[in-house]
């Protein structure tokens, strides 16, 4: 073999290599270029099922209160990450396989009507899957807001009261009530 191809072939290799670690790394950074500690704190509130008693989770938002606004900010606008949505719909697909299992013709259901048995029965994988991502995402940015409502400066507030005063927007009544949290502030 030609000297000359052997070094251009271990240039490649080097050069694969680096981009290889590369784009491992810029996979590795957390979102919204928060810090390890300050994404922790931000995942433990935007992915909480509860928001509520939680006066730790609420100091530790204080204590980074510039950098989880702005990304609380965005995330309110982006919602979760595709990787959140892709976990979020594959756990829907496997809640929907272990209902689709579920015998519930051999119990007796008390409190629920028979039309109600049905519709539950007659709910395509799809549209049930596509519900619970839908709720994951509405959620997670719901999440968002009360967290923007804690950590809020003016612009925050702005933010807050223009998406409150949104009959439309989904998130209104999570923006008034993060509006509530930031007056008693």
């Amino acid at each position: 073999m030609n000297p000359a191809n052997i070094v251009l072939r271990i240039a490649r290799w080097i050069v694969a290599g680096a981009v290889a670690m590369t784009c491992a790394f810029a996979l590795a950074q957390p979102r919204y270029g928060l810090s390890p500690e300050v994404q922790a704190v931000f995942d433990r509130w935007v992915l909480a099922t509860c928001i509520g008693g939680e006066d730790a989770l609420v100091d530790d938002l204080r204590r980074y209160r510039e950098p989880l606004a702005a990304a609380f900010r965005k995330a309110i606008v982006d919602g979760p990450s595709p990787e959140q949505l892709k976990v979020t719909r594959a756990a829907a697909e496997e809640r929907f396989a272990a209902r689709a299992k579920f015998p519930i013709e051999e119990f007796a259901v008390e409190g629920v009507s028979r039309q109600d048995l049905a519709r539950f029965r007659r709910v395509s994988r799809q549209n049930y899957v596509d519900d619970q991502v839908r709720r994951f995402a509405t959620g997670y940015r719901a999440n968002a807001v009360a967290g923007l409502g804690i950590v809020a400066g003016p612009e925050s507030r702005a933010i807050l009261a223009q998406m409150a005063g949104n009959a439309n927007d989904p998130l209104a009544l999570a923006a008034r009530e993060a509006l509530k949290a930031a007056d008693r502030q």
